[in-house]
């Protein structure tokens, strides 16, 4: 995946302004507030514009052919499941978004996307973890927890503009294994009575 490198700082920043990017596919114009890609795959893309070129990129995207979003040409949605909203404003303009959803049941890799002004990166992928993992954690091994997902290359920056994200890849095997055996070394502290971290069900606890 390819990414914008980030500060030695956790923070994930404020939130872009609002500037406008251009999007473009098939001659046709429209903006975007808020865009997130995987290199040349569309994760988020919120646009807006006249009714016709919105509908038309729209249908561009979801035809699986390339759009080109600011800089970033040649984009296009992943082969998975997506959603979509559509919304024509008073003014007449229409506004749309798009944006793929996660299933676990083809992948370990998921995407985790906020809109809060100062969020952080071990905050996103703590959220991530409870959301998709199998494995019990705390929040008080949150930094621990992200320090080891970069070690082991598990996490990634998106290319975005108006919004943040991140790529996570989960290996639940590899982080109950990890967990394990930094708490016997101390590295963390106890905090569950009578879990076992392997083998461990989807419905293991978080607190």
């Amino acid at each position: 995946m390819h990414v914008h490198p980030r500060s030695n700082s956790d923070s994930l920043g404020k939130a872009p302004h609002s500037a406008l990017t251009p999007i473009e596919a098939e001659g046709f114009h429209a903006f975007a507030d808020g865009f997130a890609l995987d290199g040349q795959w569309v994760i988020f893309l919120s646009i807006a514009g006249p009714k016709d070129a919105v509908k038309a990129i729209r249908a561009t995207l979801l035809t699986n052919h390339w759009i080109n979003v600011g800089i970033n040409e040649h984009c296009l949605l992943p082969r998975t499941r997506y959603g979509a909203s559509v919304k024509a404003l008073p003014s007449g303009i229409v506004h749309t978004a798009i944006f793929i959803k996660n299933d676990p049941g083809q992948s370990q890799t998921y995407y985790a996307l906020t809109a809060r002004p100062e969020p952080t990166v071990s905050d996103l992928y703590f959220t991530a973890l409870i959301k998709h993992s199998a494995v019990p954690v705390h929040s008080g091994w949150k930094a621990w927890l992200y320090k080891r997902a970069v070690q082991r290359k598990e996490v990634e920056a998106l290319t975005a503009h108006g919004i943040h994200g991140i790529k996570i890849s989960l290996d639940d095997i590899s982080l109950a294994e990890d967990i394990s055996t930094a708490l016997k070394k101390g590295k963390l502290r106890k905090v569950f009575d009578n879990v076992s971290l392997l083998p461990f069900s989807k419905t293991s606890s978080r607190i």
